[in-house]
């Protein structure tokens, strides 16, 4: 998949959110046919992210995890 050209960076962060989710919910469901269940699956891929991204980085994640998960457990995705 490449990414459109013509486009500024600002236009393509919703594209780089879509592809990013599609990536995590393809990875998810590939654990999880090794047997993994979703939460594992989840808690590995965090804890790799968590490794390797900068200390800012992660600092953001848990403010966005704070504000935004009940939101997202009521969407029952």
């Amino acid at each position: 998949m490449q990414m459109p050209k013509s486009k500024s960076n600002e236009q393509n962060i919703p594209y780089q959110a879509e592809v990013i989710v599609d990536i995590i919910n393809s990875a998810v469901s590939s654990m999880q046919k090794l047997g993994l269940s979703q939460e594992d699956a989840l808690n590995g891929i965090l804890s790799q992210v968590a490794v390797q991204v900068d200390p800012k980085a992660m600092k953001h994640a848990v403010k966005l995890n704070k504000q935004l998960h009940q939101i997202y457990k009521s969407l029952n995705i």
